[in-house]
């Protein structure tokens, strides 16, 4: 990650506001004092790691495929790049050059699991990867022990305007949901397809819903139920 100096399906997120200097006693010697979050909106100027120069700019079509790895105790606690502090267990990422913060969909493309993510750092670095995760994020989409997992990676856009309106206030913007299965009209038969994609054109694309429901576990065995009646496009979004 890069540090400033200065972290959710499906959006999960805890709201911080902006506050001044923290009060009460000095830590005794030794002692870490916890960072106050300053949130900002960020895109930044051109950088470059290891060689590769990356150009943060807005993208708000943004829509790619990639390998996604996470991270975890070596950063917790720590700055951002965007002035958050980074928790392990919050549902937020790092990518190279998306505006900060951003939010996006993740899609874990070996189980079809999706996460509404929260883009608040910068990284990974490493040759193809396209987002790095915190580790809640990884043990969700089911990448934890794994350690990286090919992802589709799509920009929301009116989530993210509604983050950038909020860091440029010095809000760490919030959502919540539950954990549900989710899909859109199924592939239809061959001998269908030339009627259906009429169809599809002329009509609107609904999205179907079953749940929430209380685990993972009951999400995977509704995913499966709809996979085997013909939603060949169904995945799990943690909202």
């Amino acid at each position: 990650m890069i540090r400033t100096g200065i972290g959710c399906a499906l959006l999960i997120t805890v709201g911080c506001l902006l506050s001044g200097c923290a009060s009460g006693p000095w830590p005794q010697y030794g002692e870490r004092r916890p960072l106050v979050p300053h949130p900002t909106y960020k895109i930044g100027s051109p950088y470059t790691v290891k060689g590769v120069t990356y150009q943060p700019h807005v993208d708000l079509a943004y829509d790619e495929t990639g390998l996604a790895s996470w991270y975890g105790e070596a950063f917790n606690g720590q700055y951002t790049a965007n002035g958050e502090v980074f928790d392990l267990n919050q549902l937020t990422a790092a990518h190279p050059t998306l505006p900060l913060p951003s939010i996006v969909e993740v899609v874990n493309l070996e189980n079809n699991r999706a996460l509404r993510v929260r883009v608040n750092d910068r990284g990974p670095f490493a040759g193809g990867r396209i987002l790095d995760v915190s580790r809640r994020v990884a043990d969700l989409l089911g990448f934890e022990r794994a350690g990286t997992t090919r992802v589709r990676v799509r920009i929301l856009k009116d989530e993210s305007l509604e983050a950038e309106a909020a860091a440029e206030r010095g809000i760490v913007s919030n959502g919540g949901g539950g954990l549900y299965a989710a899909a859109a009209l199924p592939v239809p038969p061959p001998a269908q397809a030339a009627e259906a994609h009429q169809f599809l054109v002329q009509s609107p694309l609904y999205r179907m819903e079953i749940g929430p429901v209380a685990t993972r576990e009951e999400a995977d065995r509704a995913l499966n139920r709809m996979l085997q009646s013909g939603y060949t496009d169904a995945h799990i979004v943690i909202n």
